[in-house]
């Protein structure tokens, strides 16, 4: 049994919580306490004890060595001045017996102090001493290196059964860490002084016992600690004059305490020693403490501070860890230390109150250093993490502070530490539509329980700005215990004269919630039309990104959406893709600016972030364009079509598809408001189906959607007049999965973010309200696109049957239905090798598909019936279906998914399948390669006049419109119809 195990019972650790142990402070037994119950369930763990500086860590360690340790007990510090203090405080039970806790004529404990690397195990084994004191450069092998002859030996691994590691924050240095693991058969105990919760979560250990500062400020362990400030801006001898003030106050402390010593720290030796001439120069005599001199010459130094025999010391680096006398009233920052930890030390060592004195303590320094040390921010991390630093530091706290950021929520403490100033958003922001009766910005803003909310001092009525709470878990671990505390940021500005919303938020879920709270009615984001304006200016633009939207709908060739990328790309943009394309981002030069813009988000934003007061500012320069640039729709220099608010479809829908940017996503969608089966699933899909328009009401268009291949189908209206979802699809909820966060929508939330896409049939893009017109540039459906009137021949076509015909049809007696008429027409004209396959049925590519080898060449054939009761002629009725199919068929032209769809359609679908020629199919199957191959689409509508079909406006435009879609993917569009009046009524 050692030491402190054969003493233990001569202390009365019960007594710990009585009132009659005063000289035991409350810090030090519930350190004790913590500690005693930690290791009874985590043996192996170190813990881990977080105390103020100068509240008797060490007598805690002694206390702890008397209730735990049965064998030797080892202590690691920093610094051989601590090395030095710690040694010596053990040896007298220094703290215990003040305190009364053990008996005057106990027996202290024998120490070591090793001051030399150990490099054999003779010398552990010499090493009998009930507590050893050590540094890490004496016993962890980190240390060595080629300039040693001998390797140091580690600590025996059953020497020690309790280690303590003083000043704990050093911690994650190597060698600290390699001595941790090294002795990791003992108890293990961590102390630290270091205030701030994040710091402590990197240690590593259980934190077993925090003692707040406010609470040591109560026990009167630290008294008010003032700021001297002295610039030394262009001073002749910056030192000199921040030793003048140094005299300065410490005379004046003098006056009611006569005792008190100063504190002088720099970064270097050499400073050090000129700084001892500097004070001496003004009638102080320090002395220098620092690595290069021996452990008793800075015990001696120390001592003779103590005893009277000098005014101060000057420490270097870090070695004022170890200064701990209580005397010191007066600290000079040549150089503010740049550690949080140490910064806490030194503040430590000279705000201790004095016996029967109230003086206070007071640190010099010059402004401009401590902003450059970084000082301002441990000042704001200190109070944030403990009121208690304003009593401590207050002139420190004022300094830095400024009015506290307050809770709206209710029960909820200020956000301390939190400068207004300090804030800079990017300068990003979403506009929205609405009057000034729409938008209350003194709203009282409450969210759910789990989310604190606080309102930034500067909020008035035209602005308003948050910062929210929240504790979140990790998109990985969302059924694990981990979380984390997420803080976001939200502002919004009211502009009066052009009646916009500037909305700028760190989290789309939220500001979606926050906005309801303080508009209140439902108000619309502004559209490409408006958000053009911000890309006019007086003098050329000069684009970096110009981001195209697709309006004719995806397909092997043609993108959903693409970007140009560099330096002047508006002149990398085609004029083949204003005839596909509508303008969607776009980042420019505009009047030495970058600007920004995403009309399908209502977003501009431009580099860097900034104050509050200059995104304001920023926000107004954007309002100006607003106002300016009133009548511009536009975007300049890109050659693409005009963007306009509508309130009626211009021509029919003819296709539509969810947000394209949902494409770079991962989105899951909730069906169980509309489906009992419903639940979280991955959305799969994103073409709309079963597009339905009346014609005599443009206003609306219905649909299906099925998110993914085993869902059922989802009903949904879009009306474009009040640019509004409704039905199943705006019933379900959202969300979007990213690798910071989650976050869950309603459908209306959803598709205010993410608005559907719709292409008509005149070739304009329709989404969030707006029309992107894409430019054509022929007036009239060339002839060429017509097959010529020799291969037509209709008399032997009951034209009115699409592929069957009603049993009593005598009229049909001898006659073949039109996909008859079209496979004998394709075997006529094709090569002799060609392959032709069938797929008329739901969900079809075409009706049927034609390969020729030989030429290399792929055309779909879409084919509708005409009416039998009346003659060919250019309606509209009977073209919009095919043309439907044709912008369908788009996405199979040159994917190289087509064999494999065929193969599916052929195996799955119950279609007729291959026509001719399917052993040729399997060879083009194996090595298809779709940009090898031309393509052809075929209209057939054996009642669409040839002639009719060019002069009638609806038509033409509508087969034009067919055409461009088609040349946008490299494709030829032919069209058999009726040539030569060949189809008639029949009655």
């Amino acid at each position: 049994m050692g030491y402190f195990a054969d003493h233990a019972d001569q202390i009365n650790f019960q007594q710990f919580g009585s009132e009659g142990m005063e000289g035991i402070r409350s810090c030090q037994a519930g350190g004790f306490w913590g500690v005693k119950s930690h290791f009874t369930a985590y043996e192996d763990e170190p813990a881990l004890v977080s105390m103020p500086t100068g509240s008797g860590k060490t007598a805690l360690m002694m206390l702890l060595a008397f209730g735990l340790s049965e064998k030797q007990v080892l202590v690691v510090t920093a610094s051989d001045v601590l090395r030095t203090q710690t040694a010596a405080k053990f040896k007298q039970l220094d703290g215990l017996r003040q305190a009364g806790v053990v008996d005057d004529k106990l027996d202290t404990p024998s120490v070591a102090t090793v001051t030399s690397r150990v490099t054999d195990e003779e010398t552990w084994d010499e090493l009998d001493e009930d507590v050893v004191v050590t540094l890490p450069h004496n016993i962890s092998k980190v240390y060595d290196s080629d300039q040693y002859s001998d390797s140091i030996v580690s600590p025996p691994e059953e020497k020690f059964d309790l280690v303590f590691f003083d000043e704990a924050h050093h911690i994650r240095a190597p060698s600290w860490m390699e001595l941790l693991e090294t002795v990791d058969s003992a108890k293990r105990v961590l102390l630290t002084a270091t205030p701030f919760r994040r710091d402590r979560q990197t240690l590593p250990g259980r934190m077993v016992y925090h003692y707040p500062l406010s609470n040591a400020m109560e026990e009167r362990l630290y008294q008010p600690l003032s700021l001297t400030e002295v610039s030394t801006y262009r001073a002749d001898d910056p030192d000199s004059k921040l030793a003048v003030a140094a005299a300065t106050e410490l005379a004046d402390i003098r006056t009611d305490y006569s005792s008190a010593k100063l504190l002088v720290r720099c970064d270097k030796i050499s400073t050090a020693q000129g700084l001892e001439d500097v004070y001496s120069s003004h009638g102080l005599d320090v002395e220098a403490i620092h690595s290069d001199r021996t452990s008793k010459q800075n015990a001696e130094t120390i001592s003779a501070l103590q005893d009277g025999e000098l005014d101060g010391v000057v420490a270097v680096g870090m070695l004022g860890e170890g200064v701990d006398i209580a005397d010191l009233k007066v600290a000079v920052l040549h150089q503010p230390p740049k550690s949080f930890a140490f910064t806490l030390q030194l503040i430590g060592r000279v705000t201790r109150p004095a016996e029967d004195s109230d003086v206070a303590a007071t640190v010099i320094a010059d402004p401009d250093k401590l902003r450059e040390a970084g000082v301002d921010d441990v000042v704001k991390r200190l109070y944030h993490e403990d009121a208690g630093w304003r009593q401590l530091v207050p002139e420190l706290v004022d300094k830095y502070i400024e009015t506290n950021v307050a809770a709206t929520t209710a029960g909820q403490d200020a956000l301390r530490g939190v400068n207004e100033r300090d804030l800079q958003p990017y300068r990003s922001t979403r506009l929205y539509e609405s009057t000034e009766s729409d938008v209350d910005l003194v709203a009282d803003v409450s969210l759910d329980d789990d989310t604190i909310v606080y309102k930034l001092p500067r909020s008035d009525e035209v602005f308003l700005g948050l910062i929210t709470e929240k504790i979140d878990k990790p998109t990985w671990g969302t059924r694990t215990p981990l979380d984390y505390r997420q803080y976001d940021l939200h502002l919004y500005y009211y502009h009066d004269e052009t009646e916009t919303l500037f909305e700028a938020s760190s989290s789309d879920e939220l500001s979606d919630r926050i906005r309801s709270q303080i508009v209140s009615d439902e108000i619309e984001i502004y559209g490409g039309e408006s958000l053009v304006r911000m890309l006019q200016a007086e003098v050329d633009i000069e684009y970096q990104v110009a981001g195209l939207a697709n309006a004719l709908g995806p397909s092997g060739s043609l993108p959903s959406y693409k970007m140009y990328l560099g330096d002047r790309v508006e002149g990398a943009v085609r004029q083949t893709d204003a005839q596909a394309f509508a303008q969607g981002h776009a980042v420019a030069e505009v009047d030495e600016e970058i600007i920004g813009i995403s009309n399908d988000q209502g977003r501009v934003w431009s580099t860097g972030r900034e104050g509050i007061g200059d995104f304001i500012s920023w926000c107004q320069g954007l309002a100006g364009k607003l106002e300016k640039y009133e009548f511009e729709s536009v975007a300049p220099k890109l050659g693409l079509g005009e963007v306009r608010r509508i309130d009626e479809f211009p021509a029919d829908p003819v296709y539509g598809t969810l947000n394209p940017a949902l494409q770079q996503l991962d989105v899951e969608i909730n069906t169980s408001e509309v489906h009992e089966e419903g639940g979280w699933q991955p959305v799969k899909e994103s073409a709309l189906r079963d597009l339905t328009y009346q014609t005599d009401e443009p206003t609306a268009v219905e649909f299906s959607y099925t998110p993914y291949e085993t869902a059922q189908s989802l009903s949904g209206t879009y009306n474009i007049a009040d640019n509004e979802l409704t039905g199943q699809l705006a019933n379900c909820q959202f969300r979007i999965v990213s690798r910071n966060q989650t976050s869950e929508w309603t459908g209306e939330m959803f598709f205010n973010r993410y608005p559907l896409y719709f292409c008509t049939g005149d070739g304009t893009l329709v989404y969030n309200g707006r029309g992107h017109k894409v430019k054509q540039e022929l007036s009239e459906v060339p002839s060429t696109c017509f097959v010529e009137e020799s291969k037509i021949d209709w008399s032997g076509c009951a034209t009115w049957g699409e592929y069957s015909f009603d049993d009593n049809d005598t009229d049909a007696e001898g006659l073949i239905h039109v996909h008859a008429w079209v496979e004998n027409f394709i075997e006529a004209n094709g090569e002799n090798e060609q392959i032709l396959f069938c797929d008329h049925t739901t969900g079809e590519i075409a009706d049927y598909v034609q390969f020729e080898p030989s030429q290399k060449r792929i055309s779909l054939y879409h084919c509708k019936a005409c009416k039998k009761s009346k003659k060919s002629g250019a309606r509209l009725e009977d073209v919009r279906d095919v043309v439907d199919q044709v912008f369908r068929s788009i996405a199979w032209i040159r994917n190289s998914g087509l064999p494999k769809r065929i193969r599916y359609r052929q195996e799955n679908t119950g279609v007729e399948g291959f026509k001719l020629n399917e052993e040729g199919f399997d060879e083009i199957e194996t090595r298809f390669q779709p940009n090898e191959w031309d393509f052809r689409v075929y209209i057939v509508q054996p009642g669409l006049d040839h002639d009719k079909a060019r002069t009638r406006a609806n038509i033409n435009t509508l087969l034009l419109t067919c055409k461009e879609w088609l040349e946008a993917v490299d494709t030829e569009l032919r069209i058999i119809g009726d040539p030569n009046d060949q189809v008639v009524e029949v009655s």
